[in-house]
């Protein structure tokens, strides 16, 4: 078993920039993530929002934001977290390569997407999307599609209302609270398959009226979101829809245990925003090391 003083499980964008408040911090660390670093932004076409930057793909902003932390003299360690309990120093981390001893973690995992539907893999960056307020300005101006249901699918809707003509909001619910004149409801249905044709996305839809087709410009399926939080089922940590509830610190309702970026219930789920939360987080997390120190 390694002993350090904290964790950081995911290496996405509120990940890295843990990573380089921690080390800045002087606390010894472990970064850890199944995948490479950078989390979905390896996955995102293009991010024209990103304050500093010009319009740049996803894996090249993670490719910087990797450089600037590899830089200050962050490692990074491949391996998949499955357990995290309470024990050794504060915390047993448990991966499939690894164990280490901590005082405290930063949850970054994020959400992940799957694709649930025929043709959605194969469509990703040719007018699938997973982020209205990433993608959306791409297709300003054009018709758009929302599959979802729920608050996280209305917010991605409603943005959208703002800069495209139509919004298709095609959903297994029955019902939805948005109230938008441009917001075309299309409920109790189902998208069985995305095709490319013509230069659009074309939505196959089963309801109650039977099969219908409707092309758009992008398309945001978001029935294969789910948060990355199995690995917490042995902590009593509080929160809602897979998101991890936590205060202005980014403390979780566990003691030594913060979160950040995506995983986190907040109203906006950016790089910039992702950014933010792993500086607070690690900053809450440094002082709570620095606690334990004092303390023995």
């Amino acid at each position: 078993m390694v002993e350090l003083e904290a964790a950081i499980v995911g290496a996405g964008p509120a990940g890295l920039a843990a990573a380089l408040y921690l080390k800045r911090a002087g606390i010894s660390f472990v970064l850890l993530d199944k995948m490479g670093p950078g989390g979905k932004l390896n996955n995102i076409h293009e991010i024209a929002n990103m304050p500093g930057f010009l319009p740049i793909s996803g894996l090249k902003l993670a490719n910087e934001l990797y450089a600037s932390v590899k830089e200050a003299g962050v490692d990074f360690s491949y391996g998949e977290v499955v357990r995290i309990s309470r024990g050794g120093r504060g915390f047993i981390v448990e991966t499939d390569v690894e164990t280490y001893s901590v005082y405290g973690v930063v949850v970054a995992t994020g959400f992940v997407y799957e694709a649930v539907v025929k043709g959605e893999k194969e469509l990703r960056g040719q007018g699938i999307s997973y982020c209205a307020t990433c993608d959306g300005p791409i297709y300003r101006g054009k018709e758009t599609l929302v599959y979802g249901e729920g608050n996280r699918a209305e917010e991605e809707a409603d943005y959208l209302s703002g800069i495209c003509p139509k919004v298709y909001f095609v959903s297994k619910s029955r019902s939805l609270s948005l109230k938008k004149p441009n917001v075309v409801p299309v409920l109790d249905s189902e998208i069985v398959a995305f095709e490319k044709r013509d230069g659009l996305v074309v939505a196959h839809i089963k309801g109650p009226e039977g099969e219908r087709e409707i092309g758009a410009s992008a398309c945001f399926p978001l029935y294969g979101e789910r948060s990355a939080l199995t690995f917490l089922s042995g902590l009593e940590v509080k929160e809602e829809r897979g998101y991890l509830l936590v205060d202005e610190r980014m403390k979780t309702s566990v003691d030594g245990l913060f979160a950040a970026g995506d995983i986190v219930k907040k109203g906006l789920r950016q790089v910039v925003t992702a950014l933010s939360d792993g500086a607070v987080a690690a900053t809450s997390l440094a002082s709570y090391v620095r606690g334990k120190r004092k303390n023995g």
